[in-house]
Protein backbone atom coordinates (compact mmCIF):
# COMPACT_ATOMS: atom_id res chain seq x y z
CA UNK A 1 0.00 0.00 0.00
CA UNK A 2 3.12 1.86 0.94
CA UNK A 3 4.48 1.47 -2.18
CA UNK A 4 1.62 2.21 -4.35
CA UNK A 5 0.87 5.81 -2.73
CA UNK A 6 4.97 6.42 -3.38
CA UNK A 7 4.39 5.10 -7.20
CA UNK A 8 1.09 7.30 -7.75
CA UNK A 9 3.22 10.27 -6.29
CA UNK A 10 5.88 9.83 -8.86
CA UNK A 11 3.62 9.09 -11.73
CA UNK A 12 1.78 12.41 -10.30
CA UNK A 13 4.98 14.55 -10.46
CA UNK A 14 6.27 13.19 -13.60
CA UNK A 15 3.55 13.99 -15.25
CA UNK A 16 3.29 17.90 -13.93
CA UNK A 17 6.97 18.23 -14.78
CA UNK A 18 5.97 16.76 -18.38
CA UNK A 19 2.68 19.19 -18.19
CA UNK A 20 4.99 22.27 -17.51
CA UNK A 21 7.78 21.20 -20.07
CA UNK A 22 4.98 21.27 -23.04
CA UNK A 23 4.68 24.49 -25.33
CA UNK A 24 1.62 26.58 -25.03
CA UNK A 25 -0.56 26.14 -27.95
CA UNK A 26 -1.62 29.68 -29.74
CA UNK A 27 -4.97 29.60 -31.78
CA UNK A 28 -7.75 32.35 -32.58
CA UNK A 29 -10.04 32.68 -29.65
CA UNK A 30 -13.87 32.38 -30.31
CA UNK A 31 -15.09 34.97 -32.57
CA UNK A 32 -18.30 35.73 -34.85
CA UNK A 33 -16.78 37.55 -37.54
CA UNK A 34 -14.88 35.30 -40.50
CA UNK A 35 -11.65 35.65 -42.12
CA UNK A 36 -12.67 37.50 -44.78
CA UNK A 37 -14.25 40.48 -42.43
CA UNK A 38 -11.21 40.54 -40.63
CA UNK A 39 -9.80 41.43 -44.29
CA UNK A 40 -12.62 43.34 -45.79
CA UNK A 41 -12.47 45.44 -42.15
CA UNK A 42 -8.39 46.34 -42.13
CA UNK A 43 -8.73 47.77 -45.81
CA UNK A 44 -11.64 49.64 -44.81
CA UNK A 45 -9.64 51.16 -41.71
CA UNK A 46 -6.46 51.36 -43.48
CA UNK A 47 -7.68 53.96 -46.05
CA UNK A 48 -9.40 55.88 -42.35
CA UNK A 49 -6.11 55.90 -41.14
CA UNK A 50 -3.84 57.27 -44.22
CA UNK A 51 -6.32 60.04 -44.34
CA UNK A 52 -5.20 60.84 -40.93
CA UNK A 53 -1.32 59.92 -41.02
CA UNK A 54 1.87 60.94 -42.86
CA UNK A 55 2.82 57.89 -44.96
CA UNK A 56 6.32 57.93 -46.20
CA UNK A 57 6.98 57.21 -49.71
CA UNK A 58 11.13 57.19 -49.61
CA UNK A 59 11.67 54.48 -51.68
CA UNK A 60 14.92 53.06 -49.48
CA UNK A 61 12.57 53.14 -46.29
CA UNK A 62 9.98 51.62 -47.81
CA UNK A 63 11.80 48.37 -49.62
CA UNK A 64 13.64 48.25 -46.16
CA UNK A 65 10.72 47.72 -43.98
CA UNK A 66 8.77 45.63 -46.43
CA UNK A 67 12.17 43.56 -46.79
CA UNK A 68 11.38 42.85 -43.10
CA UNK A 69 7.92 41.91 -43.21
CA UNK A 70 7.46 39.86 -46.65
CA UNK A 71 10.35 37.47 -44.47
CA UNK A 72 8.05 37.60 -41.49
CA UNK A 73 5.35 36.58 -43.60
CA UNK A 74 7.08 34.07 -45.55
CA UNK A 75 7.90 32.32 -41.70
CA UNK A 76 4.00 32.21 -41.01
CA UNK A 77 2.78 28.44 -40.50
CA UNK A 78 -0.52 28.06 -42.49
CA UNK A 79 -3.02 29.91 -43.75
CA UNK A 80 -2.04 34.12 -44.37
CA UNK A 81 -3.60 37.04 -43.93
CA UNK A 82 -2.92 39.77 -47.29
CA UNK A 83 0.15 41.36 -44.64
CA UNK A 84 0.87 45.12 -46.09
CA UNK A 85 3.57 47.50 -44.04
CA UNK A 86 3.76 51.39 -44.53
CA UNK A 87 5.99 53.61 -42.52
CA UNK A 88 4.31 56.57 -41.08
CA UNK A 89 6.29 59.43 -39.84
CA UNK A 90 5.84 59.80 -36.70
CA UNK A 91 8.64 60.15 -33.52
CA UNK A 92 6.89 57.93 -31.05
CA UNK A 93 8.24 54.64 -30.90
CA UNK A 94 5.04 52.17 -31.92
CA UNK A 95 3.53 50.01 -34.70
CA UNK A 96 -0.35 48.76 -35.32
CA UNK A 97 -1.83 46.40 -36.92
CA UNK A 98 -5.09 46.46 -38.34
CA UNK A 99 -7.27 43.48 -38.48
CA UNK A 100 -6.67 41.28 -41.33
CA UNK A 101 -3.06 42.27 -42.10
CA UNK A 102 -2.33 46.41 -42.63
CA UNK A 103 0.56 47.32 -40.57
CA UNK A 104 1.92 50.89 -40.19
CA UNK A 105 5.84 51.42 -38.22
CA UNK A 106 6.40 54.29 -36.97
CA UNK A 107 9.81 56.24 -37.96
CA UNK A 108 10.32 56.70 -34.11
CA UNK A 109 10.62 52.61 -33.71
CA UNK A 110 12.88 52.48 -36.63
CA UNK A 111 15.10 54.82 -35.07
CA UNK A 112 15.25 53.29 -31.14
CA UNK A 113 15.76 49.76 -32.46
CA UNK A 114 19.29 48.64 -32.13
CA UNK A 115 19.33 46.07 -34.93
CA UNK A 116 17.14 44.77 -37.58
CA UNK A 117 15.94 42.15 -35.21
CA UNK A 118 14.65 44.44 -32.99
CA UNK A 119 11.92 45.95 -35.67
CA UNK A 120 11.54 42.32 -36.70
CA UNK A 121 10.02 41.55 -33.36
CA UNK A 122 7.80 44.04 -32.88
CA UNK A 123 6.40 43.03 -36.57
CA UNK A 124 6.08 39.72 -35.43
CA UNK A 125 4.09 40.92 -32.43
CA UNK A 126 1.73 42.88 -34.19
CA UNK A 127 1.75 39.80 -36.55
CA UNK A 128 0.54 38.31 -33.49
CA UNK A 129 -2.60 39.97 -32.83
CA UNK A 130 -3.95 39.57 -36.58
CA UNK A 131 -3.03 35.95 -37.06
CA UNK A 132 -4.46 34.95 -33.04
CA UNK A 133 -7.47 37.70 -34.48
CA UNK A 134 -7.43 39.33 -30.94
CA UNK A 135 -9.26 42.65 -32.41
CA UNK A 136 -12.16 40.72 -34.08
CA UNK A 137 -12.49 38.49 -31.06
CA UNK A 138 -12.42 40.89 -28.61
CA UNK A 139 -15.22 42.88 -30.73
CA UNK A 140 -16.92 39.98 -30.95
CA UNK A 141 -17.21 39.24 -27.13
CA UNK A 142 -18.33 43.11 -26.32
CA UNK A 143 -20.55 43.29 -28.66
CA UNK A 144 -22.80 39.40 -28.65
CA UNK A 145 -26.09 40.71 -29.31
CA UNK A 146 -25.60 43.60 -31.92
CA UNK A 147 -23.01 41.81 -33.84
CA UNK A 148 -25.26 38.63 -34.13
CA UNK A 149 -28.08 40.34 -35.46
CA UNK A 150 -25.99 42.22 -37.95
CA UNK A 151 -25.06 38.92 -39.56
CA UNK A 152 -28.45 37.41 -39.43
CA UNK A 153 -29.12 40.29 -41.35
CA UNK A 154 -26.91 40.25 -43.84
CA UNK A 155 -25.57 44.11 -43.23
CA UNK A 156 -22.21 43.40 -43.27
CA UNK A 157 -22.84 42.15 -46.64
CA UNK A 158 -24.22 44.68 -48.38
CA UNK A 159 -21.91 47.72 -47.59
CA UNK A 160 -19.06 49.15 -45.72
CA UNK A 161 -18.33 47.32 -42.77
CA UNK A 162 -16.74 50.22 -40.69
CA UNK A 163 -20.03 52.31 -41.30
CA UNK A 164 -22.20 49.37 -39.59
CA UNK A 165 -19.45 48.85 -37.21
CA UNK A 166 -19.72 52.60 -36.37
CA UNK A 167 -22.64 52.64 -35.03
CA UNK A 168 -21.78 49.80 -32.26
CA UNK A 169 -18.96 52.19 -31.25
CA UNK A 170 -16.41 50.14 -33.00
CA UNK A 171 -13.37 52.57 -34.45
CA UNK A 172 -9.92 53.35 -34.13
CA UNK A 173 -10.11 55.29 -30.89
CA UNK A 174 -7.70 54.94 -28.23
CA UNK A 175 -9.91 52.38 -26.59
CA UNK A 176 -11.15 50.71 -29.43
CA UNK A 177 -11.61 46.86 -28.58
CA UNK A 178 -10.23 46.67 -32.12
CA UNK A 179 -6.76 48.08 -31.11
CA UNK A 180 -6.50 48.08 -27.61
CA UNK A 181 -5.74 44.33 -26.17
CA UNK A 182 -5.56 42.87 -22.82
CA UNK A 183 -2.54 41.48 -21.04
CA UNK A 184 -3.69 38.45 -21.88
CA UNK A 185 -3.74 38.72 -25.78
CA UNK A 186 -0.26 40.81 -25.58
CA UNK A 187 0.95 37.46 -23.75
CA UNK A 188 0.15 35.49 -26.50
CA UNK A 189 1.10 38.19 -29.39
CA UNK A 190 4.61 38.04 -27.42
CA UNK A 191 4.78 34.24 -27.80
CA UNK A 192 3.56 34.18 -31.59
CA UNK A 193 5.76 36.99 -32.36
CA UNK A 194 9.01 35.33 -30.95
CA UNK A 195 8.44 32.08 -32.65
CA UNK A 196 7.81 33.68 -36.00
CA UNK A 197 11.02 35.71 -35.79
CA UNK A 198 12.96 32.45 -34.61
CA UNK A 199 11.64 30.87 -37.84
CA UNK A 200 12.46 33.93 -40.23
CA UNK A 201 16.15 33.44 -38.64
CA UNK A 202 16.08 36.49 -36.42
CA UNK A 203 17.27 36.37 -33.03
CA UNK A 204 13.93 36.19 -30.37
CA UNK A 205 15.89 37.20 -27.77
CA UNK A 206 16.33 40.47 -29.42
CA UNK A 207 12.84 41.13 -29.34
CA UNK A 208 12.49 40.05 -25.47
CA UNK A 209 15.85 42.81 -25.08
CA UNK A 210 13.75 45.56 -27.15
CA UNK A 211 11.11 45.64 -24.25
CA UNK A 212 13.86 45.39 -21.44
CA UNK A 213 15.02 48.56 -23.46
CA UNK A 214 11.73 50.24 -23.75
CA UNK A 215 11.10 49.42 -19.89
CA UNK A 216 13.72 51.01 -18.64
CA UNK A 217 13.32 54.25 -20.75
CA UNK A 218 9.43 54.35 -19.83
CA UNK A 219 9.33 56.83 -17.47
CA UNK A 220 11.33 59.27 -19.68
CA UNK A 221 9.28 60.34 -22.17
CA UNK A 222 5.86 60.15 -24.08
CA UNK A 223 7.70 58.61 -26.71
CA UNK A 224 8.03 55.35 -24.58
CA UNK A 225 4.99 55.83 -23.04
CA UNK A 226 3.12 55.48 -26.11
CA UNK A 227 4.37 52.24 -26.77
CA UNK A 228 3.37 50.72 -23.31
CA UNK A 229 -0.38 52.30 -23.60
CA UNK A 230 -1.33 50.57 -26.22
CA UNK A 231 1.00 47.07 -25.72
CA UNK A 232 -0.24 46.50 -21.77
CA UNK A 233 2.90 44.30 -20.05
CA UNK A 234 1.53 41.29 -18.99
CA UNK A 235 3.87 40.68 -16.49
CA UNK A 236 7.49 39.31 -17.15
CA UNK A 237 7.28 39.51 -20.98
CA UNK A 238 10.87 39.02 -21.07
CA UNK A 239 11.00 35.93 -19.15
CA UNK A 240 7.99 34.85 -20.61
CA UNK A 241 9.58 34.84 -24.32
CA UNK A 242 12.84 33.44 -22.73
CA UNK A 243 10.77 30.20 -20.97
CA UNK A 244 9.17 29.56 -24.56
CA UNK A 245 12.34 29.68 -26.53
CA UNK A 246 13.62 26.22 -25.00
CA UNK A 247 10.84 24.71 -26.97
CA UNK A 248 12.44 26.15 -30.48
CA UNK A 249 15.02 24.08 -32.57
CA UNK A 250 18.65 24.91 -32.82
CA UNK A 251 19.61 27.55 -35.03
CA UNK A 252 22.39 30.14 -35.83
CA UNK A 253 20.90 33.97 -36.10
CA UNK A 254 22.77 36.48 -38.01
CA UNK A 255 24.67 39.02 -35.74
CA UNK A 256 22.98 41.54 -33.97
CA UNK A 257 24.10 44.66 -35.25
CA UNK A 258 23.31 47.47 -36.70
CA UNK A 259 23.29 47.04 -40.61
CA UNK A 260 24.33 49.37 -43.46
CA UNK A 261 20.33 49.33 -44.08
CA UNK A 262 19.18 50.06 -40.48
CA UNK A 263 21.63 52.70 -40.57
CA UNK A 264 20.40 54.19 -44.09
CA UNK A 265 17.09 54.21 -42.96
CA UNK A 266 17.93 56.13 -39.32
CA UNK A 267 19.66 58.95 -41.52
CA UNK A 268 16.39 59.21 -43.87
CA UNK A 269 14.60 59.28 -40.51
CA UNK A 270 16.68 62.01 -39.14
CA UNK A 271 15.75 64.11 -42.85
CA UNK A 272 12.49 63.80 -42.09
CA UNK A 273 10.78 67.38 -41.70
CA UNK A 274 8.29 67.16 -38.39
CA UNK A 275 5.30 65.59 -38.88
CA UNK A 276 1.96 67.35 -39.04
CA UNK A 277 -0.28 67.53 -36.60
CA UNK A 278 -3.35 65.37 -36.53
CA UNK A 279 -6.61 64.64 -35.04
CA UNK A 280 -6.40 61.40 -32.66
CA UNK A 281 -7.99 58.29 -35.12
CA UNK A 282 -11.68 58.48 -35.00
CA UNK A 283 -13.64 57.44 -32.29
CA UNK A 284 -15.72 55.27 -34.03
CA UNK A 285 -19.23 56.92 -32.90
CA UNK A 286 -21.61 57.36 -34.98
CA UNK A 287 -24.40 60.17 -34.61
CA UNK A 288 -28.16 59.31 -34.50
CA UNK A 289 -30.74 61.41 -36.45
CA UNK A 290 -30.95 65.15 -35.93
CA UNK A 291 -33.62 66.43 -34.67
CA UNK A 292 -35.49 67.21 -31.11
CA UNK A 293 -35.62 63.67 -28.43
CA UNK A 294 -38.74 61.95 -28.95
CA UNK A 295 -40.88 62.24 -25.78
CA UNK A 296 -43.03 59.42 -24.05
CA UNK A 297 -45.72 59.44 -21.23
CA UNK A 298 -43.68 58.32 -17.99
CA UNK A 299 -45.40 56.40 -15.75
CA UNK A 300 -44.73 56.95 -11.79
CA UNK A 301 -41.79 55.31 -10.56
CA UNK A 302 -40.55 55.61 -13.91
CA UNK A 303 -38.23 57.92 -16.13
CA UNK A 304 -37.33 58.26 -19.97
CA UNK A 305 -34.45 57.13 -21.64
CA UNK A 306 -34.92 59.58 -24.91
CA UNK A 307 -33.03 59.59 -28.47
CA UNK A 308 -34.03 61.15 -31.62
CA UNK A 309 -35.64 57.90 -32.60
CA UNK A 310 -37.63 56.15 -30.09
CA UNK A 311 -37.98 56.77 -26.56
CA UNK A 312 -39.24 54.66 -23.68
CA UNK A 313 -39.69 54.44 -19.46
CA UNK A 314 -37.47 52.17 -17.51
CA UNK A 315 -37.56 52.06 -13.32
CA UNK A 316 -36.21 54.95 -11.83
CA UNK A 317 -33.92 52.91 -10.09
CA UNK A 318 -32.26 52.02 -13.03
CA UNK A 319 -29.18 52.55 -15.04
CA UNK A 320 -28.95 53.97 -18.82
CA UNK A 321 -26.15 53.58 -20.73
CA UNK A 322 -26.81 54.61 -23.99
CA UNK A 323 -23.85 53.70 -26.81
CA UNK A 324 -22.26 56.16 -28.78
CA UNK A 325 -24.37 55.66 -31.59
CA UNK A 326 -27.14 57.75 -29.60
CA UNK A 327 -29.61 55.31 -30.57
CA UNK A 328 -28.42 51.64 -28.94
CA UNK A 329 -28.33 51.70 -24.99
CA UNK A 330 -28.29 49.30 -21.93
CA UNK A 331 -30.65 49.35 -18.97
CA UNK A 332 -29.95 48.06 -16.39
CA UNK A 333 -31.58 47.22 -12.50
CA UNK A 334 -29.28 48.69 -9.91
CA UNK A 335 -27.61 44.46 -9.80
CA UNK A 336 -28.31 43.72 -13.19
CA UNK A 337 -24.71 44.24 -14.73
CA UNK A 338 -22.68 41.17 -13.91
CA UNK A 339 -19.14 40.34 -15.15
CA UNK A 340 -19.44 37.06 -18.08
CA UNK A 341 -18.06 34.49 -18.32
CA UNK A 342 -16.24 35.72 -20.91
CA UNK A 343 -14.61 38.78 -18.86
CA UNK A 344 -16.89 41.70 -20.18
CA UNK A 345 -19.97 42.64 -18.81
CA UNK A 346 -23.21 41.01 -18.99
CA UNK A 347 -26.73 42.00 -18.54
CA UNK A 348 -28.60 39.68 -16.42
CA UNK A 349 -31.71 41.85 -15.30
CA UNK A 350 -32.35 44.50 -17.74
CA UNK A 351 -32.91 45.92 -21.64
CA UNK A 352 -30.78 45.81 -24.67
CA UNK A 353 -32.06 48.30 -27.40
CA UNK A 354 -31.20 48.69 -30.86
CA UNK A 355 -31.97 49.49 -35.01
CA UNK A 356 -30.99 47.33 -37.66
CA UNK A 357 -31.64 47.51 -41.62
CA UNK A 358 -32.85 43.78 -42.21
CA UNK A 359 -32.64 42.53 -45.47
CA UNK A 360 -36.65 41.89 -45.55
CA UNK A 361 -39.35 44.23 -44.56
CA UNK A 362 -41.56 41.93 -43.27
CA UNK A 363 -41.79 41.88 -39.40
CA UNK A 364 -41.94 37.38 -39.26
CA UNK A 365 -38.81 37.13 -41.68
CA UNK A 366 -36.77 39.97 -40.13
CA UNK A 367 -37.56 38.73 -36.64
CA UNK A 368 -36.68 35.59 -37.59
CA UNK A 369 -32.89 36.46 -39.55
CA UNK A 370 -32.34 38.78 -35.83
CA UNK A 371 -33.30 35.45 -33.65
CA UNK A 372 -30.97 33.64 -35.66
CA UNK A 373 -28.03 36.14 -34.84
CA UNK A 374 -29.19 36.62 -30.91
CA UNK A 375 -28.92 32.14 -30.94
CA UNK A 376 -25.94 32.33 -33.11
CA UNK A 377 -24.20 34.41 -30.49
CA UNK A 378 -25.39 32.66 -27.17
CA UNK A 379 -26.04 28.56 -28.38
CA UNK A 380 -27.75 28.49 -24.87
CA UNK A 381 -30.43 30.76 -26.01
CA UNK A 382 -34.21 29.01 -26.95
CA UNK A 383 -37.21 29.35 -28.07
CA UNK A 384 -39.64 28.79 -25.13
CA UNK A 385 -43.40 29.96 -25.87
CA UNK A 386 -45.86 31.37 -28.86
CA UNK A 387 -44.85 34.79 -30.52
CA UNK A 388 -47.38 37.37 -29.83
CA UNK A 389 -47.83 40.20 -32.97
CA UNK A 390 -49.03 43.10 -31.31
CA UNK A 391 -48.61 46.97 -32.29
CA UNK A 392 -47.03 49.75 -30.78
CA UNK A 393 -47.65 53.46 -31.34
CA UNK A 394 -48.89 51.93 -34.04
CA UNK A 395 -46.31 50.32 -35.74
CA UNK A 396 -46.24 46.71 -36.53
CA UNK A 397 -44.66 44.70 -33.79
CA UNK A 398 -44.33 40.86 -32.18
CA UNK A 399 -42.62 39.79 -29.06
CA UNK A 400 -40.38 35.95 -29.21
CA UNK A 401 -40.37 34.49 -25.70
CA UNK A 402 -37.20 32.65 -25.03
CA UNK A 403 -35.34 30.74 -22.40
CA UNK A 404 -31.36 30.89 -21.75
CA UNK A 405 -28.78 30.29 -18.72
CA UNK A 406 -28.88 32.99 -16.28
CA UNK A 407 -25.54 35.18 -15.70
CA UNK A 408 -26.54 36.21 -12.99
CA UNK A 409 -27.49 33.39 -11.20
CA UNK A 410 -25.38 30.53 -11.64
CA UNK A 411 -27.82 27.31 -12.06
CA UNK A 412 -30.65 29.34 -12.98
CA UNK A 413 -32.37 29.79 -16.14
CA UNK A 414 -33.33 33.23 -17.23
CA UNK A 415 -36.42 34.59 -19.35
CA UNK A 416 -36.34 36.72 -22.58
CA UNK A 417 -38.60 38.35 -24.40
CA UNK A 418 -37.72 40.05 -27.45
CA UNK A 419 -39.46 42.42 -28.97
CA UNK A 420 -39.18 43.67 -32.61
CA UNK A 421 -40.96 46.48 -34.28
CA UNK A 422 -41.14 47.79 -38.15
CA UNK A 423 -39.96 50.99 -38.37
CA UNK A 424 -39.56 53.38 -41.70
CA UNK A 425 -35.81 53.51 -40.18
CA UNK A 426 -35.62 49.69 -39.97
CA UNK A 427 -36.13 47.62 -37.30
CA UNK A 428 -36.49 48.62 -33.88
CA UNK A 429 -35.40 45.58 -31.04
CA UNK A 430 -35.43 45.36 -27.34
CA UNK A 431 -33.81 42.30 -25.40
CA UNK A 432 -35.95 41.97 -21.77
CA UNK A 433 -34.25 39.60 -19.37
CA UNK A 434 -34.65 38.61 -16.01
CA UNK A 435 -33.48 35.34 -13.79
CA UNK A 436 -36.41 33.16 -13.63
CA UNK A 437 -37.13 34.07 -9.93
CA UNK A 438 -37.44 37.61 -10.62
CA UNK A 439 -40.27 37.06 -13.62
CA UNK A 440 -42.96 36.95 -11.96
CA UNK A 441 -42.05 40.34 -11.19
CA UNK A 442 -40.44 41.86 -13.98
CA UNK A 443 -42.49 40.46 -17.11
CA UNK A 444 -45.74 43.00 -16.34
CA UNK A 445 -42.58 45.90 -15.48
CA UNK A 446 -41.41 44.73 -19.17
CA UNK A 447 -44.78 45.32 -20.92
CA UNK A 448 -45.12 48.34 -18.76
CA UNK A 449 -42.20 49.59 -20.67
CA UNK A 450 -43.18 48.41 -23.87
CA UNK A 451 -46.55 50.18 -23.61
CA UNK A 452 -44.49 53.63 -23.23
CA UNK A 453 -42.03 53.19 -26.41
CA UNK A 454 -42.58 55.85 -28.87
CA UNK A 455 -41.24 56.49 -32.01
CA UNK A 456 -39.94 59.39 -34.10
CA UNK A 457 -42.57 59.89 -36.97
Amino acid sequence: MHIRRILAHVIVTASIVLAADKQRTLKPGWNLFSPDQDVKMGQEYAHEVERQVQVINDPALHNYVNKIGSRLVGAIEGQKFPFTFKVVNDPSINAFALPGGPMFVHTGLIAAADNEAQIAGVLGHEMGHVMLRHGTNQASKANLIQIPAMIAAGIFDRGGLTGTLTQLGIGLGANSVLMKFSRSAENEADLYGARLVHRAGYNPVELARFFEKLEAESGKGSAMTQFFSDHPNPGNRVKSIQDDMKFYDRKNYETASTTPELTQAKSIIKRLPAPPKRTAQGSGSAQAPQGPAVTTNVPEGFKAHQTTLYAMAYPSDWSSRPADDGVSATLAASDGIVRGANGQDDIGHGVILSFVKPQSNDINTATDELIKGLTQGNPNLRASGNTQSLRIDNYVARITPMQGQSSMRQGERENVMILTVMHTQGMFYGVFIAPESRWRVAEPEYRQMMQTLRFKR
